[in-house]
């Protein structure tokens, strides 16, 4: 009788709350190139936080800033090969496995912050992720960004686009990139962003381009003079995941991670954009730093024939006319 009773109870208790459920537990690397203070390292480490919140500790994802897991080439690589979970990384250095995420680097595609924002929040950014999704296995979940982009040099200020003749500036493994400095008249040498900064201070390099925040955290003004006001760019850089470890994720954990990684961008792109004016002052009141304005047109006139020839020569007309109305 004891036994009977036993089974009933049980019985009922199944039928009551259910079969047990085993914890679901993912463990996650995303690697950055940037120092820890940089806000792409500062904004992966809150897309960290925002997902063990809300998952409840169901997701931990462990960042790796400061390369090092790599270059931006090795990190997508390992996203790629699922050797690697997540990585931000560059739209350039993107564009070597499918081109469609280079229309997002090429320089005076966007003409401001705002124009990156439509782009890069709205339909246009769910095609490119769509396209590149099919075509790679790897799966962009939001951009980071937001910061204009300038030209730094050690020892030859720039007042105008021919004092780039014959100088040596930092470049990364894209030839779009190569060939528009050669197109400004410089030469392209190309060096892993970690490396920068001894490339600057030995002469290998004259000079590169980025952030000022860049400038002042990766300590590239402790060795450059100048500073060119090209804005050439507005910078962005995708956070991403391996198709296949996404989609071994449950349906409400998918959305969190979704909806976290638009989060933590929009975080990075305010961090960004208070950065940009703190720094450029610092820039001029710590290291004493000098800006010139260069005449942008015929930045800007090179750089469309740059635009229109990766447009044609990829087959990606339609996309780059969209990027291009939203802006006028």
């Amino acid at each position: 009788m004891k036994r009977v009773l036993a089974l009933v109870v049980g019985a009922l208790v199944i039928l009551l709350w259910g079969s047990p459920i085993p914890a679901v537990d993912f463990t996650l690397k995303i690697g950055v190139v940037t120092p820890t203070d940089h806000p792409h390292s500062i904004s992966s480490r809150e897309f960290a936080k925002i997902v063990a919140e809300r998952s409840k500790d169901r997701i931990k994802v462990n960042v790796f800033d400061s390369g090092k897991l790599g270059s931006n080439p090795e990190l997508l690589d390992g996203v790629k090969t699922g050797v690697l979970d997540m990585c931000v990384n560059t739209p350039g250095v993107m564009a070597n496995f499918h081109p469609v995420t280079g229309l997002l680097e090429l320089p005076y595609l966007f003409a401001s912050k705002e124009h990156m924002m439509k782009v890069t929040r709205g339909a246009i950014a769910e095609e490119i992720a769509q396209e590149y999704n099919q075509k790679t296995g790897v799966f962009i979940l939001g951009h980071f960004g937001g910061a204009q982009r300038n030209m730094i040099t050690k020892s030859k200020k720039i007042d105008a686009m021919k004092d780039l003749s014959g100088l040596k500036m930092r470049t990364w493994e894209w030839n779009v990139m190569m060939n528009w400095w050669k197109g400004l008249g410089a030469v392209p040498a190309v060096i892993p962003f970690p490396e920068v900064y001894t490339a600057l201070q030995t002469g290998v390099i004259d000079g590169a381009e980025n952030e000022f925040t860049t400038f002042t955290v990766s300590r590239w003004a402790e060795v450059c003079k100048f500073i060119a006001l090209t804005q050439h760019n507005i910078t962005v850089r995708p956070i991403m995941i391996n198709r296949k470890k996404f989609d071994a994720m449950p349906a409400d954990l998918q959305k969190i991670m979704a909806q976290a990684a638009k989060d933590a961008a929009d975080f990075d792109v305010k961090l960004e954009g208070e950065l940009d004016d703190k720094n450029s002052a610092e820039l001029k009141a710590k290291y004493g730093t000098v800006f010139t304005t260069p005449d942008k047109k015929p930045f800007i006139d090179k750089s469309i024939a740059v635009i229109k020839d990766f447009a044609k020569e990829k087959k990606l007309e339609g996309v780059t006319d969209k990027i291009l109305a939203i802006g006028k």
